[in-house]
């Protein structure tokens, strides 16, 4: 009985991360984004991780990378400045070294209109430390 309830558990969360995930895919599928934008990067492997992943934003046409900037606290800080509307969370989504997005978006301005995403927390995929075989 008790395996029971922790197999349903597993799954209940596994279907919830599922839908958290589609949410935050839907989100970056529809949102356009121009401007000046500040992307969190959080966590990384290394700074060879974020060498790779700051020259594939300079691949990005009409996208200029404004400044970085780390501390302990805080992580790093990337600022973008997008040129023309783009769905630049999904061509962060779709790179190798991301995870996952999440949007921060701000709502402001006349009738309601989205004035566009001024944040964005980029996930970066970590590597997991494989246990060292134990020899007999």
């Amino acid at each position: 009985m008790i395996g029971w309830n922790h197999n349903t558990a597993r799954r209940a969360e596994e279907a919830a991360k599922t839908r958290q995930d589609a949410i935050i895919t839907g989100d970056a599928d529809a949102e356009y984004c121009q401007g000046n934008i500040q992307l969190e990067i959080k966590p990384f492997d290394s700074f060879h991780q974020i060498n790779r992943y700051t020259r594939y934003l300079s691949t990005i046409e009409n996208l200029k990378i404004v400044s970085e900037s780390w501390t302990e606290d805080e992580g790093l800080k990337i600022i973008v400045s997008v040129q023309v509307p783009m769905a630049l969370a999904r061509l962060l989504q779709d790179m190798p070294e991301v995870a996952r997005v999440y949007l921060n978006c701000q709502k402001a301005g006349f009738g309601g209109m989205k004035k566009g995403c001024q944040k964005m927390l980029v996930e970066m995929k970590t590597t997991e430390a494989v246990p060292e075989p134990v020899l007999a």
